[in-house]
C-alpha cells in the first residue's frame, strides 16, 4: 500500500509480489491523471503587509493594488513505499513547484475590499507515480490554476489604526485549473473567512480562521475534503511606517469523515490530513506607491501538499491614497502614516513615531528624551545635575540632597546648627548630644554624673561608692573597707570582709554553716554577708549575681551538690532579706565539682569548701563553676 504526504507517503507494499510498479511521466500521462489544487500557499490580497495572514486595508489607506507574487516549494509531494521485506523507497512525486499569482485588489466606501487572484504554475519537477489506474505526475508546460474571486468587509475599526478590528470575507474558486496539472480540483470551491487584526504603536498583527468547503477527492488512497486553516502574523513596522518584518504562520487540517486507507473516521488532525508552514517575511512600501516583499521558511507535519521549505517574493504597485487619507489632528502627517491620529506632532515632533509629540510624561514641561525621570515631574525644586528631575531628599529629612551636608542620614529631631541636613553629633556615642555634653569625648558610662550632663560620675579610689557631688564619699582618695560598719560613707574603718576585685565580690572571711547543714552560724558570717549587700548597694550597675556552693569531696557527690546548692539559696535569701533585689541574685551548687586545691587532705577540703559571689557577664555566665581564687573557707562539710 502507498501513501501520499508532504514529505513521506508511507504504507506496507499491497505483497512483496507485486513490487512496484514504476512508470516515466509519459506513461503517466496514459493513465487516469488524480491531482488536485496542490499548492498550500494562498497568498493575502496584493497589497496586504503579510504573505500569509490578511491584514485587510481599507480606501482611507489606498484604493487600488495591483501586483504579483512568484512563490518555490520544495518537495511538496513525496510518496513512501513500504515492501514485505522491509525495504522503503521515497519518490519524490513533486520535488519541486513555481508558482506566480497576478492579484487585483479594491477598496471602496472605506469598509468593502475587492480582490482577484490568478494562480499560475510555471514549472513543476518529480517523478510520477502510478498505483493502478490513479496516476500523479508534476505538470509539463505552464498551466492555469483555480482562479480565485473574494471580498472582505470591515465590521468595525481599521486594522491598521486601532489595536483590535474585526472583518468578515470570503474566497471562491472558480474551477480553471485541471487536476493533472496539480492546479485544481476540477469543481467550485468556496472559503468564508473571518479576520481580527490591528495595530498598536510599532506593531502589526493578524489572526484569521477560514473553512475550505470542496467537493470530496481520492488521490490513490488519501482522501481529499473539507479543510480548516488558521493563520497567523505579526511584524515589526519601522523606518516610518514603511517597512513590516515578523513570522507569519497556517495551520490546516482536513474536516472530512470519510473512509481513510481502508479504515474510517475523522481525518481530523489525523496524520497526513493536517500540517502548515512557518516564515519570515519583510515587506518595503517604496515612495508610498511600490510594495515590495521577500520571505521563507518551513513547512511542519507531513500533510498533503505542505512542503520541505518555501520561499517567497512579491512585487506590487499599491500607491496610499493622499487624496482620500484624512489627517484628523491636522499636523500635515496622513492619518495612515499617523501613529498619533489624534494628537498633532507640534513643534518638536517624535522621530521614532510618525506624526507624534515628542512626549511629557510627567507634564513637568521637560520633554521625554530630555528628561532624565521621565515619570517624575521636576517640581519647584529642579535638580540642578539631572534635568528633569525634582531635587532628591534621599534621607527623606525635608533637606534637598544638594544642600544637605549628610545626605545619607536624616537630621532628625535635633539638627547641627552648623551642618545643615545633618543631626546633632554625639562624639562618644554616650546618648547625650555633643551641645548638651559637658564631657564631649568622654562617654558617661554605666554610672553617669547627674550633675555634669553627659560624664561619667567620679569614683577616684574606685570604691564603687560615687564622689562628690553625685556621691556620698567623704574619704574621696581613700577606698571604702567594706565590713559592715558605715560602709556607705567611703572611708575605711577596720578590716575588711569583702571587695570587688575584677569578675567576683571576694569575701575576705569565711561564712560558716552548721555541720551538714545550710544553716548559716556564727555572728563573724553575717558581718561578711552584710558587707557584701553594702558592695552591691554601692554597685547598681552590677545587675546579675550568681551565689555559688562548694564541698569537698568526702561524702556523696550527690549529697554534696544538693547540700551546696542548698547552703548557696540561703545565702541568697539573707542577701534578699536585707533589701537586694532578687532579680539580681541566682544561685547555683556545685558540691565537689569544681575543686580549687587538687587531694585529698585538710588543705585541700578547707579550700574547696567555699561560697562564691560571680559578677555575671559575658566572660563569666550564670551556672559555670568558677575556679578563681578566694579566701573564704566553710569548716566542716
Amino acid at each position: 500500500m502507498r501513501k501520499l504526504h508532504r514529505a513521506w507517503l508511507s504504507s506496507l507494499a499491497l505483497c512483496a509480489s507485486l513490487g512496484v510498479m514504476g512508470a516515466t511521466a509519459r506513461d503517466a500521462r496514459a493513465q487516469t491523471a488524480q491531482g488536485w489544487a496542490l499548492n498550500r500557499f494562498d497568498p493575502a490580497p496584493v497589497g496586504d503587509p503579510f504573505f500569509i495572514a490578511e491584514h485587510p486595508w481599507t480606501t482611507s489607506v489606498r484604493r487600488v493594488a495591483v501586483g504579483f507574487y512568484l512563490d518555490y516549494a520544495s518537495n511538496p509531494l513525496v510518496q513512501q513505499s513500504t515492501f514485505s521485506d522491509g525495504r522503503i523507497e521515497r519518490t519524490a512525486v513533486i520535488s519541486g513547484m513555481l508558482s506566480g499569482h497576478v492579484g487585483l485588489a479594491y477598496s471602496f466606501a472605506d469598509r468593502v475590499g475587492l480582490n482577484v487572484s490568478l494562480p499560475l504554475s510555471l514549472s513543476q519537477r518529480g517523478t510520477a507515480e502510478t498505483v493502478g489506474s490513479a496516476t500523479v505526475a508534476p505538470a509539463e508546460s505552464v498551466s492555469l490554476g483555480d482562479i480565485r474571486v473574494g471580498f472582505r468587509v470591515r465590521l468595525f475599526n481599521h486594522a491598521d489604526r486601532d489595536p483590535v478590528s474585526l472583518h468578515f470575507g470570503a474566497n471562491a474558486y472558480i474551477p480553471s485549473g485541471s487536476r493533472e496539472s496539480n492546479t485544481g480540483d476540477g469543481s467550485f470551491r468556496v472559503e468564508p473567512r473571518l479576520t481580527v487584526a490591528g495595530r498598536g504603536g510599532p506593531i502589526r498583527w493578524s489572526l484569521g480562521a477560514a473553512a475550505m468547503l470542496r467537493g470530496a477527492l481520492d488521490v490513490y488512497n488519501l482522501g481529499v475534503g473539507h479543510e480548516a486553516r488558521l493563520t497567523a502574523a505579526v511584524g515589526v513596522v519601522a523606518l516610518n511606517d514603511r517597512l513590516t518584518v515578523g513570522p507569519e504562520a497556517y495551520v490546516m487540517t482536513s474536516l472530512s469523515d470519510r473512509p481513510l486507507q481502508g479504515g474510517g473516521g475523522s481525518a481530523l488532525f489525523e496524520t497526513d490530513h493536517w500540517g502548515g508552514e512557518a516564515l519570515l517575511g519583510a515587506h518595503y512600501l517604496i515612495a508610498d506607491k511600490v510594495l515590495v516583499g521577500a520571505g521563507g521558511g518551513v513547512g511542519f507535519q507531513p500533510g498533503y501538499g505542505i512542503p520541505a521549505a518555501r520561499g517567497i517574493f512579491t512585487l506590487a504597485w499599491a500607491p496610499v491614497n493622499r487624496s482620500t487619507a484624512r489627517d484628523t489632528d491636522g499636523d500635515g502627517v496622513l492619518d495612515p502614516d499617523d501613529q498619533c491620529v489624534d494628537v498633532p506632532q507640534g513643534d518638536y515632533p517624535d522621530p521614532e513615531r510618525r506624526g507624534c509629540p515628542l512626549n511629557d510624561r510627567d507634564h513637568d514641561g521637560v520633554l521625554d528624551p530630555d528628561d532624565q525621570c521621565p515619570d517624575v515631574p521636576q517640581g519647584d525644586h529642579p535638580d540642578p545635575a539631572r534635568r528633569g528631575c525634582p531635587a532628591g531628599d534621599r534621607d527623606a529629612d525635608g533637606v534637598l540632597d544638594h544642600e544637605d551636608q549628610c545626605v545619607d542620614v536624616p537630621q532628625g529631631e535635633h539638627p547641627d546648627p552648623a551642618r545643615r541636613g545633618c543631626p546633632e553629633g554625639d562624639r562618644d556615642s554616650d546618648g547625650v548630644l555633643d551641645s548638651a555634653d559637658q564631657c564631649v569625648d568622654v562617654p558617661a558610662g554605666p554610672r553617669p554624673s547627674q550633675v555634669r550632663r553627659g560624664c561619667p560620675a567620679l569614683d577616684a579610689d574606685h570604691d564603687n561608692i560615687l564622689d562628690p557631688p553625685d556621691g556620698p564619699d567623704q574619704c574621696p582618695d581613700r577606698p571604702e573597707t567594706f565590713n559592715g560598719v558605715n560602709d556607705e560613707d567611703g572611708c575605711p574603718d577596720g578590716v575588711a570582709l569583702a571587695e570587688q576585685n575584677g569578675s567576683q565580690i571576694r569575701i575576705l572571711q569565711q561564712v560558716n554553716f552548721r555541720t551538714d547543714s545550710d544553716v548559716i552560724t556564727g555572728g563573724q558570717s553575717f558581718h561578711v554577708l552584710d558587707a557584701v549587700v553594702s558592695i552591691l548597694r554601692a554597685m547598681p550597675q552590677v545587675t546579675s549575681v550568681d551565689v555559688q556552693g562548694h564541698t569537698d569531696d568526702r561524702g556523696s557527690a550527690a549529697h554534696n551538690r544538693d547540700l551546696s546548692n542548698r547552703r548557696a539559696a540561703s545565702v541568697v535569701r539573707y542577701l534578699t532579706e536585707h533589701g537586694i533585689d532578687a532579680g539580681r541574685l541566682q544561685s547555683h551548687g556545685f558540691g565537689p565539682d569544681c575543686p580549687l586545691q587538687r587531694g585529698r587532705n585538710a588543705a585541700a577540703w578547707a579550700a574547696n569548701r567555699r561560697v562564691q559571689f560571680v559578677i555575671v557577664g559575658p566572660e563569666s555566665p550564670a551556672g559555670q563553676c568558677s575556679t578563681q581564687p578566694v579566701t573564704t573557707v566553710v569548716p566542716g562539710r
